[in-house]
């Protein structure tokens, strides 16, 4: 890709720099999607090796930031092929989940700045979800009807499906690190908790309805949580008392939001901000301006 097409996929907003020095405190207490996932019923379709990349790699650069935004936690967007439906992120890469476009894969290098290669894309699936496992090498991808796809992402360049699991057989992990609470988006509905503490028997003990909730991230150590509202942005809850969850501030983004994803590693908040591409922020600084 030439140099002018690669400065329109991405757009930064500030130094890393300032994201390094606030990096680590608020999401090191909680679960989030970015590193884990719930395995259930793996009862899917045979092992066939089937390769999903579609091209070769298409580009790559930095995201260097602005000095005079060192006080904003924006760090900036990239501009994805299709409106981005969700993100994870491991260490090193970033997948972005956009519908019948499939998942774009983005190499990704902390250092001083934000380095970036957009290494391949899979194809062949209407992409509405993305998670990892806790090791990092197998994406799921959940498709339109809800069934999810593992893809072998050891070779992020060169991703695998392995197998189709049916639907509800594996979740995204948003419980408590004590394992006591689970709380599961409803979308429309908003939020629903159940207490999991007794495994044989999941217990619902309160909804949130004050706001729709299409993905969830918990952050302070799982007292804080940060919802994706799709029409009216970003919201952080106190869920503190899992029984009664009260709604502390918003973020308004245009466009839709409904996915979003914590990097530990980076302490960067990814957020798939529909037609917008995906939005970056220091999560730090994000929560500062929260709270």
């Amino acid at each position: 890709m030439k140099y002018m097409e690669i400065c329109k996929r991405f757009s930064a907003i500030m130094l890393l720099g300032a994201l390094l020095a606030g990096c680590g405190g608020s999401s090191s207490g909680g679960n989030d999607q970015s590193g884990s996932a719930k395995k259930g019923n793996e009862s899917g379709l045979s092992t066939d090796g089937t390769s999903l990349v579609s091209g070769q790699k298409s580009s790559s650069g930095s995201l260097s930031g602005n000095q005079n935004d060192k006080d904003s936690a924006d760090m900036g967007s990239f501009q994805t092929k299709a409106p981005a439906k969700d993100v994870t992120s491991s260490d090193s890469a970033m997948f972005v989940a956009e519908g019948d476009h499939g998942v774009e894969v983005v190499k990704i290098g902390y250092s001083d700045r934000i380095d970036y290669d957009l290494v391949s894309t899979i194809t062949g699936i209407n992409a509405s979800r993305v998670f990892l496992s806790d090791d990092q090498t197998t994406l799921y991808v959940e498709n339109k009807e809800g069934y999810i796809n593992v893809i072998d992402i050891q070779d992020v360049k060169h991703p695998r499906k392995v197998k189709l699991l049916t639907k509800d057989a594996l979740q995204s992990d948003t419980t408590t690190a004590n394992g006591v609470y689970e709380f599961k988006p409803a979308k429309e509905n908003g939020l629903i908790v159940y207490d999991i503490s007794n495994p044989s028997h999941k217990e619902r003990v309160a909804a949130y309805k004050e706001h729709p909730v299409y993905d969830l991230v918990l952050v302070d150590r799982d007292t804080k949580a940060l919802a994706a509202t799709k029409t009216e942005g970003i919201a952080l809850l106190d869920i503190s008392e899992p029984q009664h969850i009260i709604f502390k501030n918003s973020y308004p983004l245009e466009g839709e939001t409904t996915g979003l994803s914590v990097n530990k590693l980076s302490g960067l908040l990814f957020v798939a901000n529909g037609d917008r591409g995906v939005k970056v922020f220091n999560l730090n600084m994000f929560l500062d301006q929260l709270r």
